[in-house]
């Protein structure tokens, strides 16, 4: 199989990474290890051909897996130059391909531009593009069962069509021991215990506002790492943090809270429980699909407080929950999910003889 798959996005928020980054990022790098005779083409729109040389950890990694990554004006440009593909993966937006006819995939992370829009204009823009990329794609990918049920509400989409391909969780985020996480403590200047958020995103003032809440109703020192550098009140915000940083910060952690309604997946839950964190997040989520029993739910401040002041009076809740997240996570891999994308380009290519 010839695959053209869109890493436009991988250019976005560059020297940082978040979820939809990771996933673009592992999604290829997996193909490439699980089936490496097929022909990766790997595209990038005009809009990031300035970032093709700025650091960043996952384009750099890229480069190296895949030296065919091309600059295209629009993924039809391409298939124009007579460059026959059997897969167009598209992610968040499909530029349809007029010459050839591809099977085309289209990956949703979240439907957030639509159900948080920054104003009412962006909404329908918006819905719009979302709506028309869906007609045009012939399977359409999105990370959980939570972001489905809303993409065939939103749009009327026949549920045979969305596929549900869960994240993983890959090396870079690992449990650390006791000199390893003591060592990044002391970096910081942290004391244990301590409850731990972590921003992936930009302008996550709703999780801040909610640590705020957290650290004026408790002792505990509540530490944000992620996009925020800046101390307020009793929070510590780090700022945005290595991987064996974050992996020994949430190992040393006496749980993480991801308090989010807009999560498409929460990948950070996932990184906690594969680190033996605790992790309390919002009910009726995809982090309740994903982590299931292995973690405790609070819909509000309060809620979260005092299921923090009950895990503090009983260790042995936190030791079970501990344990059944780190056998929870092992089940969520890179390579999983590549090899489940990969099943679906062949059902497709089948399909199209």
């Amino acid at each position: 199989m010839k695959i053209l798959y869109d890493i436009t996005q991988l250019f976005d928020y560059i020297g940082r990474i978040n979820g939809t980054k990771r996933h673009i990022f592992e999604i290829a790098k997996n193909m490439i290890i699980s089936e490496p005779q097929n022909e990766y083409v790997f595209g990038v729109r005009p809009s990031r051909w300035k970032f093709l040389n700025q650091k960043d950890e996952l384009i750099e990694k890229t480069l190296q897996l895949n030296k065919k990554i091309v600059k295209v004006f629009g993924f039809s440009h391409y298939m124009w130059l007579n460059k026959k593909v059997d897969i167009y993966h598209a992610n968040n937006k499909v530029y349809k391909p007029f010459p050839a006819k591809p099977k085309i995939v289209l990956t949703i992370h979240d439907l957030n531009p639509i159900l948080f829009p920054e104003s009412k204009r962006k909404k329908e823009r918006n819905l719009n593009s979302t709506k028309k990329s869906i007609n045009i794609a012939d399977v359409v990918i999105t990370v959980s069962n939570h972001v489905k049920k809303q993409i065939c509400e939103i749009f009327n989409v026949d549920e045979k069509k969305v596929r549900v391909v869960y994240n993983g969780c890959g090396e870079e985020i690992a449990k650390k021991n006791f000199e390893e996480v003591s060592r990044v403590l002391n970096k910081f200047n942290i004391k244990r215990p301590y409850i731990l958020f972590v921003i992936s995103n930009r302008g996550e003032k709703h999780i801040t506002d909610f640590a705020e809440k957290i650290a004026e109703q408790l002792k505990l020192q509540v530490i944000v790492a992620g996009d925020i550098l800046r101390n307020k009140n009793k929070i510590k915000f780090l700022g945005y943090l290595s991987n064996e940083e974050l992996s020994a910060l949430y190992s040393g952690a006496f749980c993480h809270i991801l308090p989010d309604i807009k999560e498409g997946f929460g990948l950070t839950v996932l990184e906690a429980l594969k680190c033996g964190c605790p992790v309390i997040t919002s009910p009726n989520s995809p982090m309740e699909e994903i982590a299931k029993d292995s973690a405790l739910y609070a819909k509000t401040p309060e809620e979260t407080v005092a299921l923090i002041k009950n895990l503090l009076q009983n260790n042995n809740l936190r030791e079970n929950l501990i344990k059944k997240g780190m056998k929870r996570a092992s089940e969520f891999t890179w390579e999983k999910s590549a090899r489940e994308v990969i099943n679906i380009y062949k059902e497709l290519v089948s399909k199209k003889q």
